[in-house]
């Protein structure tokens, strides 16, 4: 299921891309096609925070396994995994379709995933990306000097904004692969 959601949302991430940039009354592709990469990768991040947490998480806690390497290999797979489809429909027009901006806003976006679900747990991850992501597109401002908050909205040569969104990843991958997700209390989960 996670994969073939990976595909769909790649296909309406280039399908939406191309339709904004193709219009007859699009002024360029910079500047028409940036909702697609602040909600693509938002959308794959979605996605990959349903497997953040084990079937038995208080088990696997009790098991002498090198959960700190496992976590973070776990984070840089989903990641890629997330990444991959994105990045390779943006590669086919990178200009039109916002390659590099696909490829860093999923960097952050699972980044925050994995940070809320050692907070919130894996079942409600989703809700802070999600919340960011509608907060920037409605309200924040697309200037350069408020990249290190508005990095979804910033063009892939916004330095800070990419220096934000590694920073966030790194963070979030040190912090989930030490501490793993929240258990979750619900005896049905």
């Amino acid at each position: 299921m996670f994969v073939a959601g990976l595909v769909v949302v790649a296909l309406l991430a280039w399908a939406t891309a191309h339709w904004l940039v193709t219009r007859e009354w699009s002024t360029g592709a910079a500047d028409e096609r940036w909702p697609v990469p602040a909600l693509a990768p938002m959308l794959g991040a979605v996605l990959a925070s349903a497997g953040l947490a084990g079937a038995d998480e208080e088990l696997e806690r009790t098991a002498a396994v090198p959960w700190r390497r496992i976590r973070a290999t776990h984070i840089v797979l989903a990641t890629a995994a997330a990444g991959l489809p994105l990045v390779l429909t943006g590669l086919w027009a990178p200009q039109t379709y916002g390659a590099f901006e696909l490829g860093r806003n999923t960097v952050a976006c699972v980044g925050m995933v994995a940070l809320s679900s050692v907070v919130l747990g894996a079942r409600l991850a989703w809700a802070p990306v999600v919340a960011y992501a509608v907060v920037v597109l409605t309200a924040a401002p697309r200037d350069p000097e408020t990249g290190w908050w508005t990095w979804p909205l910033q063009p892939w040569s916004a330095d800070l904004a990419a220096w934000t969104a590694l920073a966030l990843f790194v963070a979030s991958m040190t912090v989930y692969a030490r501490c793993g997700a929240r258990p979750s209390r619900d005896p049905d989960a």
